[in-house]
């Protein structure tokens, strides 16, 4: 195949790949992992209120996250380093139009369009053009990677940083491989799995790599309060290697919802044909599954850094498939039901099943001052708390009077008119209510006698 036809069919894989993930851009943060994508885009926003510094990323939730008892009235969050948010906060502030929700989601798409053209590059350079575009083409057009390379999280950031670091790994620049390799683990220390091809061939460079982030992890427990717990996602439940764990990793994440199990049988042609260093991508992915068994079967947007090797063992797979007639068939059979149903299973990620939480959200944004502390209980999910755009709480975590005595909570807002709510609308001042929800300014009126 001709370079100049290999670059146009890129070129057009790469526009409708943009294309398909327009789809509810516009969402408010409030549809699938709206907790997650909430959490991340806070620290961008508190980069635009107070000032950018990459040192204290906070975001909005002052609860207790390392689960030792030590509550975060900063809001610190020292999770990954703050990449994708300088990203987000730079297109942001040179947009010509659109929210800081829509960009999020724009930064996440670009960087998932520079993985594919990486893809196409690393594969074609150890196959063939067609196999490198099929590459791309998978990785550009799974609903999975779909949904998942358009949302507000860290995660397609990494993909990219890493498959630069392999890219250029293969051309022997070293210095730029350290650089996308350094970024890669800063962003997400997992990504360490899928530079294995790097550490196998130069454990010094890969030892360098490590080093960035070693002194962030130093830097970061000055702030205990602002790291989450993290070591139940290793194997927190026991899950790892017990039955559930192959059915939840296996059949229903990766044969459901990535190939809608029709997309099994190419994928298994592709593993049975891969060709040398993939295999020890293949490796990577599944020491990476395996170390974090929890974190993977609890949640689904942990699978995006293995759509890469899957993308590309389902080329390959294609690929072989297709030198004879009946195998074109069966290609074609199974590519169309994989895409069929796993977007029959994906799509009801892109749906808002809770609207009151953002006409709420708006409404306290309107009527309360924007250095109010907020408690916005919703279960602990700080989507709610982050439509308000205010810091404080999202969960009852004690009674109403110790967030007003320990913390200056100033306002609560609910969407359900529970104990806790009607309780706390007998004591206090309701400035807002309605059907769909509750506001209360936490002052006690003034009662006759």
């Amino acid at each position: 195949m001709k370079s100049k036809n290999q670059y146009l069919i890129l070129g057009i894989l790469l526009a409708l790949g943009f294309l398909v993930r327009l789809y509810k851009i516009d969402n408010p943060i409030a549809d699938w992992h709206s907790w997650r994508q909430a959490d991340t885009s806070a620290v961008t926003r508190n980069f635009i209120k107070y000032g950018v510094d990459i040192f204290y990323p906070r975001y909005d939730d002052f609860t207790d996250v390392s689960g030792r008892g030590l509550w975060n009235p900063e809001g610190y969050r020292f999770v990954e380093f703050p990449i994708f948010n300088l990203i987000h906060y730079s297109l942001y502030v040179i947009r010509p139009f659109g929210t800081l929700e829509l960009w999020g989601r724009v930064t996440s798409i670009l960087a998932a369009l520079t993985s594919a053209t990486l893809l196409f590059f690393i594969v074609r350079r150890r196959t063939k053009p067609k196999i490198g575009l099929l590459a791309s083409l998978f990785y550009l057009f799974l609903p999975y990677n779909i949904y998942f390379t358009r949302v507000i999280l860290p995660d397609p950031l990494m993909v990219t940083l890493f498959l630069a670091a392999l890219n250029f790994h293969d051309l022997k620049r070293r210095f730029v491989t350290l650089i996308f390799g350094s970024l890669a683990i800063l962003v997400k220390p997992v990504a360490i799995f899928f530079l294995l091809p790097i550490y196998l061939s130069n454990l010094w460079l890969g030892l360098l790599m490590l080093a960035p982030f070693g002194l962030w992890r130093l830097w970061s427990h000055r702030f205990p309060q602002g790291i989450p717990a993290s070591l139940w996602l290793l194997n927190g439940n026991r899950i790892r290697f017990r039955p559930a764990f192959f059915r939840w990793i296996f059949g229903e994440r990766l044969g459901s919802m990535i190939l809608g199990k029709w997309g099994i049988y190419p994928l298994l042609t592709g593993l049975m044909n891969l060709q040398g260093s993939f295999t020890i991508w293949v490796i990577g992915a599944l020491l990476y599954l395996f170390t974090f068994a929890t974190g993977n079967v609890q949640h689904d947007y942990y699978q995006i850094p293995i759509i890469p090797i899957v993308s590309i063992l389902l080329a390959v797979g294609v690929s072989k498939l297709w030198a004879s007639l009946s195998g074109k068939l069966i290609a074609v059979i199974c590519i169309g039901f994989m895409l069929f149903f796993s977007w029959y299973d994906i799509r009801g990620n892109y749906q808002v099943n809770h609207w009151e939480i953002v006409e709420a959200g708006q409404a306290v944004d309107k009527m309360t001052p924007k250095d109010a502390i907020v408690v916005a209980p919703y279960q602990g999910d700080t989507a709610f708390l982050y439509q308000t755009n205010r810091r404080g709480f999202p969960f009852m975590y004690m009674p109403i009077k110790d967030f007003i005595d320990r913390f200056n909570a100033t306002y609560y807002v609910s969407v359900n008119y529970d104990d806790d709510t009607n309780k706390i609308m007998e004591k206090y001042t309701v400035i807002e209510k309605n059907p769909k929800f509750v506001i209360v300014k936490l002052i006690e009126p003034i009662r006759p006698l």
